[in-house]
């Protein structure tokens, strides 16, 4: 769990790196080193959900839209994870008070 919410906090931190820096597309595209942000496993993680995209030369660029369908996706699976836990739960209790 703690590791899940630090690669999330690491994504968000690359993310709005290129946000800040204005790279939303091909033309815009920089490098992780020009950002400052280190190429490590929230990166790639990034890069292969297609959130970063690279039009070449080993620049990348910020796909908006896949960020925000990636983070309702996560907020949707995190919802349905938590009315589960939920049911489960009530279900515990009443099977306890029988």
């Amino acid at each position: 769990m703690l590791l899940t919410m630090l690669m999330l906090r690491s994504q968000r931190s690359i993310v709005r790196s290129f946000e800040q820096a204005g790279a939303i597309d091909g033309a815009s595209a920089r490098s992780p080193e020009q950002l400052g942000v280190r190429a490590g496993m929230a990166w790639y993680q990034l890069v292969g959900l297609a959130v970063l995209r690279c039009p070449g030369e080993g620049r990348y660029y910020l796909d908006r839209a896949n960020w925000l369908r990636l983070r309702q996706r996560r907020r949707k699976t995190a919802l349905i994870v938590g009315l589960a836990l939920l049911i489960l739960l009530a279900a515990l209790v009443a099977w306890r008070l029988r």
